[in-house]
């Protein structure tokens, strides 16, 4: 098969990937390799993680539950989500691009984000027979009537809003979605720093005795800001010149540790072996400084460089690497080996993927944008594919990119002009090759109007 065609080829395959990656031979074969007996699947999600927030990609960093899940699980190193928060949840839980939904799902936003009756990971998950839970941040919708038990779960709790105060549990300020901390659209008064307490309800889930699988859902809004540590944790970075860093720095570790506990739940709980554990940010670290006064005291203004993507560019809401490129990882003890994948994968892509290893039937009908991944987790996958990856960040489509194989186009503000990078050889984005590669930059334009014109706009 010639380059032209096998592009041509991947692009149908983008745009009809239920036909490609399901059928009906491919999920027996699935159910029978991968799943005698239905795995639990715990779904952890940071937010605003930066690519040098984690310990195995910065030795200054003490993460040792996620190095060591790392460690002895698959590395995602090119693992991508969307530029900001809202779009990024809109792209896991459908398996759709959020522009698919509309512009006001391109950036954070409180309003309902897809109709009731969308299928969801939750909803697909629980037609296979699961028990659906989240406890966290659910950002899709920050009224009661557009939460997450109407889009599938059985039970949830967090907050239906963005970020919030880490002991008030509010929302921003002057905002009519002041009060979000909820137990299944119940608004909730409890005690404690926010990180803890949605640990604490992912523990308990997990503890709760069933007689069928679960898929939990665990959003944290760690380590967005406010920022708030305890000072015994602040005092392992002294080491750190900078203050707002340390107390970056105090807020990873504290989630690190929360996260050991769901790992301890699940040892205790004799789960483990048979629970597949996904990881990953939301969207990269804020690129910059944070003003503060978001939220009430304390939610102090922080300097430059309290949050790490380097050697990546830019960072969140923004479409270069740094902005979209965050750490991942999977781990499920005895299922798959230590390895790093380095084929580009997408946060779209885990709805189509746990389909086919858990078994769902699927079809044209849903549209997805993601691609079975699963192969490459597994290492049978060896042969990288050249997919087409898209992004829109923004309800006036402010920022944009296209990824196809090595190459990417971008522009990062509707007033500059397009560039093109050669992520094999320029990762992070240091020579712009659209003045010297017209051609090139004519191709992937043309790809991505493609994939504009599929947007609602």
């Amino acid at each position: 098969m010639n380059q032209i065609t096998r592009r041509n080829f991947l692009f149908s395959v983008g745009k009809y990937s239920s036909l490609f990656f399901f059928t009906p031979r491919l999920l027996a074969q699935s159910s029978r390799v991968y799943n005698p007996k239905k795995p639990n699947v715990v779904l952890i999600v940071a937010d605003d993680m930066g690519w040098s927030d984690v310990g195995y990609h910065n030795p200054n960093l003490r993460t040792p539950v996620i190095d060591s899940l790392v460690r002895t699980g698959v590395e995602l190193d090119c693992h991508y989500v969307q530029p900001q928060c809202t779009p990024t949840r809109v792209a896991l839980m459908t398996g759709r691009y959020p522009s698919r939904f509309g512009n006001h799902c391109t950036q954070a936003s409180n309003s309902q984000s897809y109709p009731i009756g969308t299928l969801t990971m939750a909803s697909m998950l629980k037609s296979l027979g699961y028990e659906t839970a989240m406890s966290g941040k659910w950002h899709m919708g920050s009224r009661p009537e557009w939460g997450p038990n109407h889009y599938g779960f059985d039970h949830s709790y967090g907050s239906l809003a963005g970020a919030v105060g880490m002991y008030d549990h509010r929302y921003r300020l002057n905002s009519p979605y002041r009060q979000t901390w909820h137990r299944n659209h119940e608004f909730v008064d409890e005690v404690g720093h926010a990180t803890d307490l949605v640990t604490k309800e992912a523990v308990s889930l997990i503890r709760k005795k069933r007689k069928k699988p679960f898929f939990l859902y665990v959003p944290y809004h760690s380590v967005h800001t406010p920022l708030v540590a305890d000072h015994r944790l602040i005092s392992l970075y002294d080491h750190i010149k900078n203050p707002d860093r340390r107390l970056m720095a105090a807020t990873i570790t504290h989630l690190d540790n929360c996260i050991g506990k769901i790992i301890e739940a699940l040892d205790k709980t004799k789960q483990r072996e048979n629970t597949l554990i996904i990881f990953f940010s939301d969207n990269g670290g804020i690129h910059g400084k944070y003003g503060g006064g978001n939220y009430p005291p304390p939610d102090p203004a922080l300097t430059e460089g309290f949050s790490l993507n380097k050697p990546l560019r830019s960072g969140k809401t923004h479409v270069y690497e740094g902005g979209m490129r965050v750490p991942a990882f999977v781990n499920w003890p005895g299922k798959v080996k230590p390895h790093k994948v380095t084929q580009p994968m997408h946060a779209v892509d885990w709805m189509p993927t746990l389909a086919a290893l858990l078994g769902f039937s699927t079809n044209t009908n849903h549209k997805w944008d993601g691609q079975n991944i699963w192969p490459f987790i597994t290492e049978r996958g060896k042969q990288e594919l050249e997919r087409q990856l898209y992004w829109v960040w923004g309800a006036k489509r402010n920022r944009v990119a296209l990824r196809l194989g090595r190459w990417k186009i971008l522009r990062d503000d509707r007033k500059s002009d397009w560039e093109l990078y050669n992520l094999k050889e320029d990762p992070n984005e240091e020579n712009d090759l659209a003045g010297k590669m017209p051609d090139k930059k004519k191709q992937l334009l043309r790809y991505f109007e493609q994939e504009k014109a599929k947007d609602a706009l």
